[in-house]
């Protein structure tokens, strides 16, 4: 397998590396990315990758502290040993680490901002999806409104995205669960919306925009920005 990607690097230093991750590529490897190349793989062929590390977490997951889904962009962590690895897990695990997400959801959103609290779990009916379940875990996103837009004759808002809580795919699932689904979303867009949204922006719009967390060798919070991607600049 040829490895041709390379990392858009927003910082490095010893211990580790911010990353700007583009739309479409897969974070971590698993039997359903057999063959493709993941960030998994790129993150090896770096220098200063610690690949003696004995602690089989860090190796597992390449020293990636946090994922995101393979259609949305924007700013990731990857440690470089298995100390910085740690610390950050544990920030992430104790809710210190704060991310920002910027979006563009389907429909206009009346309310300027919106706390959504509801508990998410894999969907009982389809297990490749997960759903707003009474059974879930505790699950909570805070939306900001920025701005209404008109698209080709369809509402859309552009919204800040601040989940408090880390479930998979929550933005996805708690915006769709009010009628707001993110654009372009292949999973819990309804077909009709997916059709349009696929010949307009062409990716998932939902970009990690900021972290901000505490660097594990100085002690001191440090901020990361991923600059928005083409499609968002083009309607904000």
């Amino acid at each position: 397998m040829e490895i041709n990607e390379q990392l858009d690097k927003l910082f490095e230093d010893d211990f580790l590396i911010v990353i700007n991750k583009p739309a479409g590529l897969i974070v971590n490897r698993s039997n359903t990315s057999m063959g493709v190349v993941t960030l998994q793989d790129v993150v090896e062929e770096e220098p200063g990758y610690d690949t003696d590390e004995v602690d089989e977490e860090f190796r597992s997951r390449s020293g990636i502290a946090h994922r995101l889904d393979k259609d949305t962009s924007g700013v990731l962590l990857i440690a470089k040993n298995f100390e910085t690895f740690s610390n950050i897990l544990t920030q992430f695990k104790e809710r210190k680490v704060k991310k920002e997400y910027t979006a563009l959801v389907r429909g206009t959103i009346e309310e300027g901002n919106l706390e959504i609290d509801a508990p998410i779990k894999r969907n009982p009916k389809d297990p490749f999806k997960f759903a707003v379940v009474n059974t879930g875990r505790d699950c909570v996103t805070y939306v900001e409104k920025l701005k209404p837009l008109e698209i080709e004759n369809s509402a859309y808002t552009l919204v800040k995205v601040l989940p408090k809580t880390g479930r998979t795919h929550q933005i996805r699932v708690h915006m769709a669960a009010i009628n707001h689904c993110v654009a372009g979303d292949k999973i819990y867009s309804t077909k009709a919306y997916l059709a349009e949204d696929e010949v307009r922006f062409g990716r998932l719009m939902l970009h990690a925009h900021k972290i901000v967390f505490v660097h594990p060798n100085t002690g001191k919070s440090v901020e990361f920005e991923a600059p928005l991607p083409v499609e968002f600049q083009q309607i904000s």
